[in-house]
Parts: structure tokens; C-alpha cells; sequence
């Protein structure tokens, strides 16, 4: 009978029971290993990505400063002054290399049918041009199109630029000068007064020149010969002008920085640009100031750099 009250499951059979607790890992279990490194094509995939957020932000941020370089009338111009004088020199540069590779070519040519004329025979070959020739003369034409059409662009833009000096007229002549005013003061003045009348004659003949070469002006004094050599007259008395403008401007920064470093208020960034921008302008108004010209088309070119690049630098520091 007390066989009858036996467990039939005691503790010491091989099979667990559910309340034993598992048994712990054996000291000498080797651990799991760590999930596999990133592979170097998952590796490149970060970076390019990284590199591509990065671009797309430097991008967004240009793109924003260039929308408000564009929003006002001066900042197009300086903008569109660079450009063009940027594809002049670009274009000059480009003739100079073609013209050396044509030189080049004609003259091997030239060398070796020498021995083979006869006295008085004349060769007419047709150059070969190799492929990258082929390019340079395609952008070198590019180029020149492209800056005459913004050249064309500023010029006509500037006709209302009369508006503005008037406006220019009318504030300093609501600013009187102080009464007791110094010498130096009453020097500034007169040459704003006479910066002010170079400009208003410069655009007062250049709009006119402008409209007599678009054909817009047909009156008796604009036709034929004559019409020719009266436009050609304006445009070159108009440079002229520019060219008192710019020298009064000069002068004028020159006692402005002297006052100014007495006062130990200088600016000198505003004024180091003006003065930057005056030196590349004023050998380009002497040039057109004379009907030959005085400077090259590369001379042009790297002067009106330096003169629109002056500015640009400018205006694109205050689009941040």
C-alpha cells in the first residue's frame, strides 16, 4: 500500500521538470560573433550620399544669392558687365591660339611645297583642321556673340538711366552745403556737380548714337555718310565724357579717404573697390575715347574684368 503513494515522476529522472531552471552556458561556449563591417561599397554609398546632401544645400544657398543679386537693376548689370568682358577676354585669348595653330599648319604647308612650285605658280590648299581647332573656332564665335548680345542688352537698358542722375541732381541739390563750409567740402561738391554733368551728356549722346545704329533715328542728319560720322562722333564724345566722369569720381574717393583717415572712419573695403573698379574703366574710356582705339580686344577684356569682377565681388558679399 504505500507503494500506491509513490511519485511517479521523481526528481532524480532524466527527464526536467518544468520548474527546473535551465542550466547555465558553459564558461568555454564560444560567444556569438558580431554582426559583419560595413562593406566598402556600403561605405561609398554613405559618402556619396553625404556628398550629394552637401551639394544640393551649396546649391539651394548659390541659388537663393544669385535670386537676389538678380532682383535689382544694378546688381543684373554688374553681373552681365563681368560676363561680357569675361567671354572678351575669353574670345581674344581663343583668336590668339587659333590663329598661332593656322599660322602653324600654313606654314608647313608653305615649307613643303616649296621645293615643288613652279616661279609664279600659286598654291590654294585647303587647311586641314584638326577636331580641337574645330572646337576652339566654334567657342571663339560663341563668345563673341554671346558678349555683344549682353553689350547690346546694357546699352540699351542704361537710355533710362537719365531718370536716375535726375534723382542724383535733386538730392544733392537738396543738400546744401553748411554754411561755413570748408574748402575741401565745397571741392566735393563741385566735383559731384561736375561728375553729375559728364554723366548726364555720356548718356544724353550715347542714347542718341544707340537709336541712330538701331536705325531709330531717320532724320536728315542720320542718313548716309554723314549720319555714319555723326554717329560715330557721338559715341566717341560720349566716352569722353564717361572718362571726366570716372576722373572726377577719382578725385573725389581720394578727399573723401583723406577726411575719412583723419576721422578714423575709413571704409576701406567700399573704398578699395570704387578705386579698383576706376582703374579698370579708366583705360577703356580713353580707349573709346579716341575713334582708333588704344587698347587690344585682350586689353579690353581683362580691364573690364578687373572693373566689373571690383563690383561683383561687391554686390554678390551683400546677397548673404
Amino acid at each position: 500500500m504505500a507503494d500506491s503513494h509513490h511519485d511517479p515522476h521523481p526528481t532524480t529522472t532524466t527527464i526536467p521538470n518544468a520548474s527546473t531552471n535551465p542550466p547555465s552556458p558553459s564558461p568555454n561556449t564560444t560567444p556569438k560573433p558580431p554582426p559583419p563591417c560595413a562593406t566598402l561599397i556600403q561605405k561609398l554609398r554613405i559618402l556619396l550620399l553625404r556628398s550629394l546632401s552637401k551639394t544640393a544645400h551649396t546649391t539651394d544657398h548659390t541659388l537663393v544669392r544669385l535670386d537676389t543679386l538678380l532682383s535689382t537693376p544694378s546688381g543684373i548689370d554688374t553681373l552681365l558687365c563681368t560676363t561680357s568682358y569675361t567671354l572678351t577676354l575669353l574670345s581674344a585669348l581663343l583668336s590668339k591660339i587659333l590663329e598661332r595653330r593656322l599660322t602653324t599648319i600654313a606654314s608647313d604647308i608653305a615649307s613643303k611645297a616649296d621645293g615643288i612650285l613652279l616661279p609664279g605658280e600659286t598654291l590654294i590648299a585647303e587647311i586641314p583642321a584638326s577636331t580641337s581647332t574645330k572646337r576652339i573656332a566654334q567657342v571663339l564665335g560663341g563668345s563673341k556673340a554671346l558678349a555683344e548680345v549682353i553689350s547690346d542688352y546694357r546699352v540699351f537698358v542704361r537710355m533710362w538711366s537719365l531718370v536716375g542722375l535726375y534723382t542724383w541732381a535733386r538730392a544733392t541739390y537738396s543738400d546744401p552745403l553748411a554754411v561755413g563750409a570748408g574748402r575741401k567740402e565745397k571741392i566735393l561738391r563741385a566735383l559731384t556737380w561736375s561728375s553729375i554733368a559728364s554723366c548726364v551728356g555720356c548718356q544724353v549722346l550715347e542714347n542718341g548714337a544707340y537709336l541712330a545704329s538701331k536705325g531709330v533715328l531717320t532724320g536728315d542728319g542720320w542718313v548716309g555718310e554723314a549720319g555714319k560720322k555723326r554717329e560715330n562722333k557721338w559715341w566717341t564724345v560720349s566716352s569722353r565724357l564717361w572718362a571726366a566722369g570716372v576722373g572726377d569720381g577719382e578725385k573725389e574717393e581720394k578727399i573723401e579717404v583723406e577726411e575719412r583717415k583723419k576721422s578714423k572712419k575709413l571704409e576701406s573695403w567700399r573704398w578699395w573697390k570704387d578705386l579698383v573698379s576706376n582703374i579698370g574703366y579708366a583705360p577703356m574710356t580713353l580707349h573709346w575715347s579716341v575713334e582708333e582705339g588704344l587698347l587690344s580686344e585682350l586689353g579690353v577684356g581683362a580691364c573690364g574684368m578687373v572693373a566689373g569682377g571690383a563690383l561683383l565681388v561687391d554686390a554678390w558679399s551683400r546677397t548673404v
